[in-house]
């Protein structure tokens, strides 16, 4: 059985893994039963037509799109890099890959408040963060800053970045230097709470899960949707600015040229 599961899989090897999308306050099921209230969409582009970590949404065919709970995502995602992974000693990132409890430095003379820090979404619903929170399900964010209960102590990736929004390929090698299906691809294939595979050309021998369509076509950020690129649009804008500014300066100097007053 453990040998037909495997080979079932294998068409995943076809394919890249992108996470595009982060949505906090979506309340889903996971397949274990366990109720949680942020979930990440992930998108596998095929290999073949290549996958762009500049676009929002990595690919524009032939792709299908997942949805986990982020707790699940960014789980796996640490347990994929751990050992490419160097954690400030003073604080240990891969201890909130869930909701955890924090212990606070204790003020003079303040209460003795319970805070827990975990992933949530950046607002723009594309990068993961990390964030303090007054409920152990971390879903209410807390007003408090970190550096005043942390001994003046910043609270890493709170911005986001906790996770790569990168393409990251679905296989790869083992000890041996075998070729392998990547465990963090399989799992969360497995663990997906809703899938959208009408566009995958490379499926199971199940056939093309459609079932959740809808909800991710709702779920997904605007910068999906419209197919367009953070960094690289930010890039042409830049240059565009540049050569423009450019342009101007030859413009300004030509025409005080043609006056007549001497300026170069």
């Amino acid at each position: 059985n453990n040998a037909n599961q495997e080979v079932s899989y294998d068409f995943l090897g076809n394919y890249n893994l992108k996470l595009i999308g982060c949505k906090a306050d979506q309340e889903i099921t996971t397949a274990d039963g366990q109720t949680e209230y942020n979930s990440a969409i992930f998108r596998l582009c095929p290999s073949e037509s290549g996958c762009n970590s500049d676009k929002a949404g990595g690919c524009k065919k032939g792709y299908g799109d997942f949805v986990v709970s982020l707790n699940t995502f960014v789980e796996a995602y640490f347990e994929d890099q751990r050992d490419n992974m160097n954690w400030d000693d003073q604080f240990q990132v891969d201890r909130y890959a869930q909701c955890g409890n924090y212990r606070a430095e204790q003020q003079d003379g303040g209460d003795n408040v319970e805070y827990f820090i975990g992933p949530t979404c950046t607002s723009d619903g594309l990068d993961v963060r990390l964030a303090v929170f007054e409920d152990n399900t971390c879903t209410t964010e807390s007003n408090t800053a970190f550096e005043t209960i942390s001994n003046g102590w910043a609270l890493p990736y709170s911005t986001g970045g906790m996770v790569s929004t990168s393409c990251m390929d679905c296989v790869g090698t083992n000890e041996n230097g075998e070729t392998v299906l990547r465990d963090m691809c399989l799992n969360l294939y497995q663990g997906a709470v809703y899938s959208c595979e009408e566009k995958m050309e490379s499926v199971s021998y199940y056939g093309q899960n459609v079932d959740g369509c809808d909800m991710i076509q709702s779920s997904l950020p605007k910068a999906v949707k419209s197919g367009k690129g953070g960094k690289v649009f930010g890039w042409l804008l830049f240059v565009v600015l540049i050569v423009g500014f450019a342009g101007y300066i030859v413009w300004w100097r030509k025409k005080k040229q043609q006056s007549g007053d001497g300026l170069v």
